[in-house]
């Protein structure tokens, strides 16, 4: 299924483009505080960008791939992006957020999710989200807990080929 439009009260969600590149790359993928708990580095050459925008236009149309660029409504400001994506390792759909730091502590990240959780459940039939964090991300955990999310175990969270945490999982049922 097509990676679809969602929209909420101060958002639309879409599918990437091929002219996000330079807002994806002034966003947030240069800024190493967005990329500190994440599995990507931040990036210092637009071309890792273009290659993101690249595989990310290239699984639009994927069954197992949802991800939306984040867009404020009243802007047309791209902010960040939110996924939802079935990891064969775990037989599991997850769940991964990331938002620009100038939109940290908004409540754009909640209610992009929501969003999305509510396409999961209601047009994908799915009955259960996982979503892991790094512990030490303590807003990244704050999100789960506002969605729903549940306490399942600790686990170790890999950010990147260097750098292992401690992490943690958390369960959703729909």
């Amino acid at each position: 299924m097509k990676t679809p439009i969602l929209k909420t009260d101060r958002l639309i969600l879409r599918p990437f483009r091929a002219d996000d590149l330079e807002a994806v790359f002034h966003g947030w993928e240069t800024d190493p505080d967005v990329a500190r708990y994440m599995m990507w580095e931040s990036h210092d050459d637009i071309s890792k960008t273009k290659n993101f925008i690249k595989m990310e236009l290239q699984r639009i149309d994927s069954d197992d791939w949802y991800r939306w660029a984040i867009v404020i409504k009243e802007t047309n400001l791209l902010i960040g992006t939110c996924l939802i994506y079935y990891k064969h390792e775990t037989d599991s759909f997850e769940v991964a957020y990331n938002l620009g730091k100038k939109h940290w502590g908004q409540g754009y990240t909640t209610e992009a999710m929501n969003e999305a959780i509510k396409f999961a459940k209601d047009f994908l039939g799915i009955k259960e989200l996982l979503g892991g964090c790094a512990k030490v991300n303590a807003a990244s955990e704050k999100v789960m807990k506002k969605l729903g999310f549940t306490y399942v175990k600790d686990c170790p969270y890999d950010c990147g080929e260097e750098m292992q945490l401690e992490g943690v999982i958390y369960r959703l049922q729909l």
